[in-house]
């Protein structure tokens, strides 16, 4: 019996020793917070027939030194149609940099990946309110706790 234990005791720190031999490695990313905005940004209500749109000025954010940037939020709405949309001006034309339309994009917990261009430049946000189905019931678009993190 003492035989089998010392097996199973060897056996044991084996298996063991040959599992920290080949860990595995990952790419090691860095994370920089760029942009915060904590607390309620905005919450639109509207009806059906409603199409709101709010644009507000975020800041001017340098990301020349990051390869893509992360938005994460904390964003609600019940109006099928509705968008949130970062994006900078280049020659009086809006860029998006992030198009978010519909609730199953804006309801996600998820991050949002995106491509800034490499330079600084001064961005901003819109929220737009609407729906393709009448209800009877008011609509909202909320967006709440927004982050921007450049990535390296």
């Amino acid at each position: 019996m003492k035989y089998i234990m010392y097996i199973l005791i060897i056996s044991g720190m084996i298996w063991a020793e040959s599992c920290s031999e080949s860990p595995v490695e990952s790419p090691s990313t860095s994370n920089y917070l760029l942009y915060e905005k904590s607390g309620l940004i905005d919450s639109i209500t509207g009806t059906c027939s409603t199409y709101l749109i709010r644009n507000f000025t975020l800041d001017s954010i340098d990301f020349s030194q990051y390869d893509k940037a992360v938005l994460e939020k904390n964003s609600f709405t019940d109006g099928d149609l509705s968008g949130i949309q970062v994006y900078y001006l280049n020659s009086d034309t809006a860029v998006y940099v992030i198009d978010l339309q519909g609730r199953g994009q804006i309801n996600t917990a998820s991050s949002v990946e995106f491509q800034p261009p490499k330079r600084k430049e001064k961005y901003y946000l819109r929220m737009k309110l609407y729906s393709s189905v009448c209800t009877g019931e008011l609509f909202h678009l909320k967006l709440r706790d927004m982050k921007i993190y450049g990535v390296r």
